[in-house]
């Protein structure tokens, strides 16, 4: 099922979208409607719609966004702003563990690591270490929000060396950043929908990527070459991978092979898992599909970095 959201600063309603769906060529008695209390109307499609036929009929003012469902089940609120269904749709997981466990991974030396997963057509991009924490317990919870960031910097993508000086521009799906200084600056325009893109104004070689929001800050998740002229486009997608280990990295550091045993979870058709922990027995999580072991120096980047001809 696919969810629309349609919106008006105007005012919109019911009726005025089962016009624009019908004028769009598709029989509006197909779909469901929930009317918001911010003039937005979401549309619930087991039949997909094109969402450039929607936008072609709209008419001035109204805009229609193609949400992820999970997204919308996670905040919970039919009639919430659509800015926040964008902006701040959380995903988490909670990581389960003994008193033993925790002792022997604070008297050791361990933090817990976090590594986000992205799509792109874009070649030689790695992941970067996105969190880093010693603040774990029993009962430990990490979480997100679909909240992103484009980003350049002239720092290299070498194996252990950390991504810095980062030029930041809050950008979300379907927006691009044109970069046009040799020093990474640049502004934030429209772009091709469903995905990020930076695109290289300049003749001068950058590194670019995206940031998402983890405990209140926007930290780069990955990092691709981007050469003059040039265009990179990702789509962040909702795969984590948590590992607990003794390596002394900051956030923003180039990753290729796993510190440790660690899990790689994916949360596309759940915005919420649990899992446990064990420092003898590793990572637990009732052997469900959502999820998979990466063995220590195992190689990171193929899951993490997720290639593919077209999104």
């Amino acid at each position: 099922m696919e969810t629309y959201a349609f919106s008006n600063p105007n005012g919109l309603d019911e009726t005025q979208v089962r016009t624009i769906i019908t004028n769009a060529g598709y029989e509006p008695d197909d779909y469901t409607y929930v009317e918001g209390d911010d003039n937005t109307v979401m549309v619930f499609a087991v039949i997909p719609m094109d969402l450039d036929d929607l936008l072609a009929h709209a008419g001035p003012g109204t805009t229609v966004v193609l949400i992820d469902l999970l997204a919308f089940n996670a905040f919970g609120s039919a009639t919430a702003s659509i800015g926040n269904l964008l902006g701040a749709t959380s995903y988490g997981v909670s990581i389960a563990m003994s008193a033993e466990t925790v002792k022997a991974l604070s008297a050791g030396g361990y933090s817990l690591y976090g590594f986000k997963g992205v799509k792109t057509k874009a070649r030689g991009g790695r992941p970067l270490v996105w969190f880093k924490s010693v603040d774990f317990g029993l009962d430990t919870e990490v979480s997100w929000e679909v909240q992103y960031k484009a980003y350049t910097s002239r720092s290299e993508i070498i194996p252990n060396g950390q991504i810095k000086g980062l030029s930041s521009y809050a950008a979300d799906l379907g927006q691009k950043l044109e970069v046009r200084t040799p020093q990474g600056t640049g502004t934030v325009v429209a772009g091709t929908k469903g995905v990020i893109s930076i695109e290289n104004l300049t003749e001068t070689l950058v590194t670019c990527g995206i940031s998402e929001v983890v405990d209140g800050k926007a930290q780069p998740l990955c990092a691709f070459p981007l050469y003059g002229n040039g265009l990179d486009a990702i789509v962040p997608i909702q795969k984590v991978m948590l590992t607990f280990a003794t390596d002394e990295v900051h956030t923003g550091t180039v990753i290729e092979k796993a510190y440790s045993q660690s899990i790689l979870i994916d949360l596309t058709s759940d915005a919420h898992q649990k899992v446990s922990y064990d420092i003898n027995k590793g990572w637990s999580w009732g052997g469900f599909s959502w999820a998979q072991t990466v063995r220590p120096s195992a190689d990171v980047v193929p899951l993490l970095i997720e290639t593919s001809a077209s999104f």
